[in-house]
């Protein structure tokens, strides 16, 4: 086994040899041991086909004598692999067996004919084959219960697609490589699509759990000519209208009214943790730091549940006086990172953002949605959580708390302002970055620091097809070398940069997946992810090199900084 840093905030444990049953059986029993003898500050260990990623919170890492918090996690998970590690794995649970009706070809199968023409084969030798065979599920990652599986017969790999689609329908059953899968909810992939089922894979009420399959179980297609049951896109306005009864406020509550929305305005807070192992990825406010900081300036906890406005902003009335703040991108209709008050019926339009992309409005006391898995935000991808799972429209009532009677600070001059500066729309976004664990074999042809000069020499363009999920990024590709497209799936965090075949970067974000098989170029710093988050459309990108000590030691700082304000508001108040 290998041990490799992913950046700042995780590890990856790799194991040799082709994924098969043994192989997978050790991935687990390595997970099921690690989740024994948790660490403080690990969040996530999410099991993948030949590998274990571990995700941590560096603040939240126990440390002595100024050592950082990377070396103590890499210090633990050492000694599991070497045998020492304390505490007994849970009971596994009992695998069980899935049939999947499966529609292939045609509106359903748009790529068929392009995995039987790679393995000279026709469609229903294709459809044969990939049927017939007996899957078991490797990893849950791409997307909430998306299973990875393991048992594709050789003949049907097939490269991903050079471009990855920016919509896959919701129950799609694609080939990536030597993988299969099915896609639970629309998103986008760069899997080659042969077929729909209209099985429900993902539901985040499900009492027995909210994936359908789990790591271990095993899974046959069967070959269908219609849809059966009704597919998860014809099942979700049901849910949806009873998702919206249960965030509606009651009459004399206070709220906050959606009068225009704006592009993407959601309910967001600081994320899901604990759920990455079935494809939950952390989520929450895309720049955290101006998120806590707009909580704190009206006497909230920095993880209250607060509004999360992208490029145009909302227009809001107010059914009650309360207080709120925004801070992130700058609009003139509030003072930056200043506690304001609102009167009763006042309509606050925060349409025009001058600077920066994300702008955040805390109202005192908090907005109140229900937790759906641990977290108040709205996972856009997935469609769950935050106010009914979907973003806010016209007529939305949001409730919230009733705050504080008065907000220290109201009026005054002063203002806090986010750890992050959000940049202006000319400014050249420089952010750092951690080499990954294919950095050497993608740039192995430049030679002793050849890859350095390559990747800091070039500049790319914030593309508008960038979402929740990931950035996507445009300028003179990275040339793959033969073969580098193509890989086993493996665990991925918020700031990875990926390279599908096209050499465009594409770099995951808060709602990105928690599983890729991509090449990783390398890391974003954490700490960077915020001005990646605030850049708009249009911007210029460049990366800076960077090591795993110093991105680290940058997030401590900004944390630090924000604990000390968190303290200091207390003791003012």
């Amino acid at each position: 086994m290998d041990l490799h840093t992913m950046g700042d905030t995780a590890y990856l444990v790799s194991f040799p040899g082709e994924p098969d049953a043994a192989l997978l059986a050790k991935v687990r029993a390595l997970a099921a041991a690690l989740a024994a003898d948790r660490l403080e500050g690990v969040t996530e260990i999410v099991p993948a086909y030949g590998s274990v990623g571990v995700i941590y919170e560096p603040e939240r890492v126990r440390t002595s004598h100024g050592e950082l918090p990377w070396r103590v996690v890499g210090e633990w998970l050492e000694r599991h692999l070497s045998g020492k590690g304390a505490g007994a794995p849970r009971a596994a649970r009992k695998p069980r067996e899935h049939i999947v009706p499966t529609v292939y070809g045609g509106e359903h199968g748009p790529d068929l004919e392009v995995v039987a023409k790679h393995a000279k084969l026709d469609s229903a030798e294709v459809v044969k084959l990939h049927a017939g065979a007996i899957y078991h599920v490797a990893a849950i990652g791409f997307s909430p219960g998306f299973p990875y599986l393991v048992g594709l017969p050789p003949k049907l790999a097939t490269p991903r697609r050079a471009t990855p689609r920016l919509r896959v329908p919701a129950g799609a059953v694609g080939i990536g490589g030597a993988q299969t899968g099915i896609y639970p909810r629309e998103s986008p992939g760069g899997w080659q699509v042969i077929g729909r089922t209209g099985l429900e894979l993902f539901d985040p009420g499900r009492t027995e759990g909210p994936a359908l399959f789990a790591a271990g179980d095993r899974v046959l297609f069967r070959a269908v000519e219609k849809l059966e049951p009704a597919s998860a896109r014809d099942e979700a306005p049901a849910r949806a209208v009873e998702g919206e009864a249960a965030v509606r406020p009651r009459a004399a509550e206070p709220s906050v009214e959606i009068v225009k929305p704006g592009t993407l305005t959601t309910v967001q807070d600081m994320g899901r943790r604990g759920f990455a192992a079935l494809g939950v990825g952390l989520g929450g406010a895309l720049d955290p730091w101006a998120a806590a900081v707009a909580n704190l300036a009206v006497g909230n906890p920095p993880e209250a549940p607060l509004l999360e406005c992208t490029y145009v902003g909302p227009v809001l009335r107010f059914s009650h006086a309360t207080v709120i703040a925004a801070v992130g991108a700058e609009t003139p209709a509030l003072p930056a990172g200043r506690p304001v008050a609102v009167r009763a019926g006042e309509v606050v339009d925060c349409s025009a953002l001058t600077r920066g992309a994300r702008l955040y409005i805390a109202v005192a006391g908090g907005l109140r949605v229900p937790r759906v898995l641990g977290g108040a935000g709205t996972a856009v991808g997935a469609r769950f959580g935050g106010f009914a799972g979907r973003p806010l429209a016209v007529g939305d009532r949001v409730a919230h708390g009733p705050g504080l009677a008065e907000v220290a600070g109201v009026g005054a001059k002063w203002r806090l302002a986010a750890p992050v500066p959000a940049p202006t729309r000319k400014e050249t976004v420089e952010v750092r970055l951690v080499p990954g664990l294919d950095w050497a074999r993608i740039f192995k042809r430049f030679g002793p620091g050849g890859g350095g000069r390559a990747v800091e020499s070039r500049s790319f363009q914030l593309s508008a097809k960038s979402d929740r999920m990931g950035l996507r990024l445009a300028g003179e590709p990275f040339v793959l070398p033969g073969g580098a497209a193509e890989q086993v799936s493996r665990p991925v965090v918020p700031g990875t940069v990926q390279l599908p075949p096209d050499g465009q970067p594409i770099i995951l974000m808060a709602e990105g997946q928690t599983v890729g098989g991509y090449p990783q170029l390398g890391q974003i710093a954490s700490v960077d992810l915020p001005r990646l988050a605030q850049a708009r459309p249009g911007a210029e990108i460049v990366f800076k090199l960077s090591d795993v000590s110093a991105a680290q030691q940058a997030r401590l700082r900004v944390a630090a900084d924000l604990n000390k304000l968190r303290v200091g508001l207390a003791m003012w108040r």
